[in-house]
């Protein structure tokens, strides 16, 4: 068989600008994957920046085609199945509505597909509509409220409203929830341009400002511990992974730039149940990410959903000594299980390994080659936005160490630690071992 593996994207991309740095390359991860199922035929279609697919055997899209040429640049190739590998963009993260909408023109050409479909990446990116969709299959959120955008200013224009009763009524909710709270974007991506705050004064001062610049979403901050989760698979036959331990700021929450993952942990009974629920309620066809809290009143709480591959998505890739290419292939056209309990899903003694993943600061080539062969660093991924106005938005490298227990990553870690004396990420991370030690 003929198997496609596509991702698009809505944004400009100039390579020369945003640049990916992935060792081992992608390119390799790829022709390994290809000898190993050698009785098909895999071909990666993709648009730049690329993210997750082989360097230099992919075949590029022009970013001026949109998803109607691109699924029929699919077509043309005359693929049997086609897997979505969807990445994400800033400002939006919309880019599995994109998928999909690919993916419906390649099923109506009789090509068996493996996406989300629209509806789904239409509710995971609103994340107003996520929280409608979790309430009503009855799985805990934190207890928030919508702030319309327009309403919330609609006064302005007429002169003849005294009292603003939409504002008056979100000032009234305001008071209802629990400090702090957590400000939010309804379709912004991931945590970024997230604000905590304490006070209700505080609150009232940022929808009042020009920093409330569309709808919002406000959240009680639920105070406990922040995991990370992917699923895999299709409907019927879902595979809820490890979960890993995320690190928070001082604001309590995760940064997508400057964080620590740990792991894996066990995910027990109740919460995977209740991440069937969402994977099945939603319809997930691939891989799909969710970020939790679990509270200190002892429940779980669904933070966001992310129907596409994640900055976990490496991490998973090196736990299970297995590229993206091959859990998707698997979960998705083999249709099987990713069964912990055998050993060809992962190492051959039977064992999972233990993970730490850590953003490191920008690291020059020729020094992350040096890195790479430290006793223990399975993968390094560095994404560089030389456009970036910001030292601190231009990028990072995540690097990823396994090691057969926490003893083995601490040891890594402290030689990292060597290198970025300063770096307060490899501090974290070398916290965070010692305390797992006790």
């Amino acid at each position: 068989m003929k198997i496609i593996f596509y991702s698009t994207n809505s944004n400009q991309s100039d390579s020369s600008l945003f640049k990916i740095d992935v060792l081992q390359k992608n390119d390799d991860f790829f022709l390994q994957f290809k000898q190993k199922y050698h009785k098909h035929d895999f071909i990666c279609v993709t648009q730049e920046p690329k993210m997750f697919m082989p360097e230099t055997l992919s075949v590029i899209v022009p970013k001026s085609c949109d998803y109607k040429e691109f699924a029929k640049r699919i077509i043309d190739l005359k693929p049997d199945i086609a897997i979505a590998m969807t990445f994400w963009v800033n400002p939006y993260d919309w880019l599995t509505i994109n998928d999909a909408l690919v993916g419906e023109l390649l099923a109506s050409a009789e090509i068996k597909t493996f996406c989300h479909c629209v509806e789904t990446g239409l509710i995971c990116f609103d994340k107003y509509r996520t929280r409608h969709a979790l309430e009503k299959v009855a799985i805990d959120i934190p207890r928030g409220i919508f702030v319309d955008h327009d309403m919330y200013f609609c006064a302005g224009s007429h002169k003849e409203v005294v009292h603003n009763v939409y504002r008056e009524s979100v000032f009234s909710q305001m008071k209802k929830l629990r400090l702090p709270i957590v400000i939010k974007d309804t379709s912004g991506l991931s945590s970024y341009g997230m604000t905590v705050v304490n006070t209700y004064g505080e609150f009232a001062n940022y929808l009042n400002s020009k920093r409330n610049n569309s709808n919002r979403i406000a959240e009680e901050f639920i105070k406990g511990q922040q995991f990370g989760v992917e699923i895999y698979g299709i409907p019927g036959n879902y595979t809820v992974m490890p979960m890993f331990l995320f690190s928070v700021n001082q604001y309590g929450i995760t940064s997508p730039k400057q964080s620590v993952k740990f792991g894996p942990f066990c995910v027990p009974k109740k919460l995977k149940e209740m991440l069937l629920k969402i994977a099945t309620t939603l319809d997930f066809s691939g891989c799909a990410q969710i970020d939790l809290v679990f509270g200190e009143d002892g429940k779980w709480y669904v933070i966001e959903i992310n129907p596409r591959l994640s900055g976990m998505s490496y991490t998973y890739s090196v736990l299970l000594n297995k590229s993206i290419f091959e859990m998707l292939y698997l979960s998705c056209v083999e249709n099987e299980k990713i069964d912990f309990t055998k050993s060809k899903w992962f190492s051959e003694d039977g064992k999972l390994p233990k993970i730490i993943n850590l953003k490191l600061p920008l690291i020059e080539t020729n020094a992350m080659q040096k890195i790479i062969k430290i006793k223990g660093i399975k993968f390094l991924n560095q994404t560089n936005d030389l456009a970036a106005k910001q030292e601190r938005e231009k990028g990072f490298c995540e690097c990823i160490i396994s090691g057969k227990d926490n003893e083995e990553l601490l040891e890594t870690v402290q030689k990292l630690r060597i290198i970025f004396p300063e770096d307060s990420i490899v501090q974290l991370a070398e916290s965070m071992l010692k305390h797992a030690r006790h």
